[in-house]
């Protein structure tokens, strides 16, 4: 019985479809309809499998966010396209305000979880006639999912509501604390609990039946995200605890790095050996869920990959990040630059501003056409063919607006380079002989040269290191604020010298503020 549900769950994740456009501005504190009760095992299924579906929505705003306000990628305005009010130039320049509607896309990507994971839970609480085994491992995998959402939601807002009841009386309105520190801690506290509390009940398996859920191994890269983030969240530094989560997954013998890189990434992955937990996609299933493709690639190179719809020439690599890169390594592969071919070999061309120039990526934003343009080119003004494009996450057949690639959230190679920063953090910041075969373990398979020794593993290296590993992968902005890079960041086009350590965290949005007035707004917005 088990093993039949864990199969009919398994599809109906792959089944449901989440839209990248999707308003996620939903109405999170209300109350469920009686009427709704699932009452038999199959509805169960069919309850709990949107919680797991409705993730998909992470590679919206809540990933933009964490790499496009940093040093490594930037949506830049191309002439006539991609201004959208100014909102992605204020994301670069770190001038975002709290009317700024990423930041509410982020916020309800949040409480849509936790909300979410609240209503199920809910509903399976009023339920007498189930397998109480089965019901039992859906509860638990509501709580890992809910701590998910609080991950987020404690990463970008900081000082945010505890909220684990869906049965809640009318008109009601949460609220978070008046202090910001304390908010904070309090809500990390809540969600590493409900993880600590549950992670003994979770699947130890990994395989079909759970890819794409949170088994065991799962909550705990979670929660070792949970703790390595403990010093700056809460001011209390957990670095055993990091070390014990990620030596639970790296003696579990369950998961490896893989050979080559890109095989975590390769349009069908879910072969992966070193993917912990992904969030499944399908290029017709889910058709809106993953637009990568379509957000960086030029509108010409449709005749290069054959997709349906043309794409949209937005977001690109910062030319410092991409030079940054030793031209050895070859995660640098997952950026593209140069003229750009279809399918058949013929040069593309421009079709904007630079027509019928040739086509050709550059790392700089310069005019290549015209060596007398003196104009100045950056993230408000950048020529069509200006940065490196994304082919990390391999394109595939693309018959509709989204890619079949599922997203690596937690990664193997994450967790070894965990253990090794909480080694040198507990170290002082000096590096150990483990911390740096931890890291050479990681940087060996795509450079050969110039491994770590104690010497010259520090830890601004290894910042460096996460940056050429997990480019584009949601965590450049919270590694960058846990190194105390992120405000006041030196990379190009805007000078952040005068910004404040409140940016660290994102203004609460403006309008869940205006329909609830026991939310206090974070210090300095």
């Amino acid at each position: 019985m088990k093993k039949t549900y864990s199969k009919i769950i398994a599809l109906a994740f792959l089944a449901l479809i989440t839209l990248r456009c999707t308003d996620l501005d939903e109405k999170l504190y209300s109350d469920v309809l009686k009427d709704n009760f699932y009452q038999t095992e199959s509805e169960i299924v069919a309850a709990v499998a949107p919680a797991y579906g409705d993730l998909r929505g992470i590679s919206g705003d809540t990933w933009d966010l964490n790499s496009h306000s940093t040093d490594q990628t930037i949506i830049p305005t191309r002439g006539r396209h991609w201004y959208d009010g100014g909102h992605w130039q204020r994301i670069h320049e770190h001038t975002w305000t709290s009317e700024t509607p990423q930041m509410n896309n982020a916020w309800n990507y949040a409480f849509g979880r936790i909300n979410k994971a609240n209503q199920l839970l809910f509903q399976l609480g009023s339920l007498s006639n189930i397998n109480p085994q089965l019901k039992d491992q859906f509860v638990t995998e509501l709580k890992i999912i809910r701590s998910f959402g609080y991950y987020h939601a404690i990463d970008f807002f900081g000082n945010v509501p505890i909220v684990d009841k869906f049965d809640l009386p009318a008109g009601f309105k949460p609220s978070n604390e008046t202090d910001f520190a304390t908010g904070r801690k309090k809500a990390f506290d809540f969600a590493v609990k409900d993880i600590t509390d549950n992670i003994g009940n979770l699947s130890r398996n990994v395989n079909t039946s759970t890819y794409g859920r949170f088994h065991k191994w799962a909550a705990y890269a979670l929660l070792a995200k949970y703790y390595i983030n403990s010093q700056v969240w809460t001011g209390v530094s957990r670095w055993d605890d990091v070390i014990t989560a990620c030596d639970s997954i790296i003696k579990s013998g369950k998961f490896k790095l893989e050979t080559d890189y890109f095989a975590n990434f390769i349009a069908k992955n879910e072969g992966s050996k070193e993917n912990i937990f992904v969030i499944p996609y399908d290029e017709v299933k889910t058709e809106w869920g993953l637009t990568w493709f379509f957000m960086g690639h030029h509108m010409a190179t449709q005749r290069k990959y054959n997709t349906t719809w043309t794409p949209w020439n937005g977001f690109c690599a910062l030319p410092s990040h991409y030079k940054t890169f030793d031209p050895n390594d070859k995660r640098r592969l997952g950026w593209i630059t140069g003229k750009q071919y279809s399918s058949a070999g013929e040069l593309l061309k421009c079709t904007e501003e630079s027509a019928p120039n040739p086509l050709e990526y550059t790392v700089d934003f310069g005019n290549i056409y015209d060596p007398n343009d003196q104009a100045i080119y950056d993230h408000r003004n950048a020529r069509e063919f200006n940065g490196a494009r994304f082919v990390k996450y391999a394109i595939g057949a693309l018959p509709g607006w989204g890619m079949g690639n599922d997203i690596a959230v937690y990664r193997y190679a994450d967790i070894l380079l965990l253990k090794a920063e909480a080694i040198m953090r507990k170290n002082g910041g000096v590096a150990t002989q483990a911390a740096v075969d931890l890291v050479n373990q990681v940087r060996a398979r795509s450079i050969s040269d110039n491994p770590y020794t104690i010497q010259t593993l520090t830890l601004d290296a290894l910042l460096k290191e996460r940056s050429w590993e997990f480019y584009y992968e949601g965590m450049r902005r919270n590694d960058l604020v846990r190194y105390n890079k992120f405000v006041r960041g030196n990379w190009e086009f805007y000078n952040r010298s005068s910004e404040s350590d409140n940016r660290n965290v994102f203004p609460i949005p403006q309008s869940q503020i205006n329909s609830n007035s026991n939310l206090k707004q974070n210090p300095g917005y």
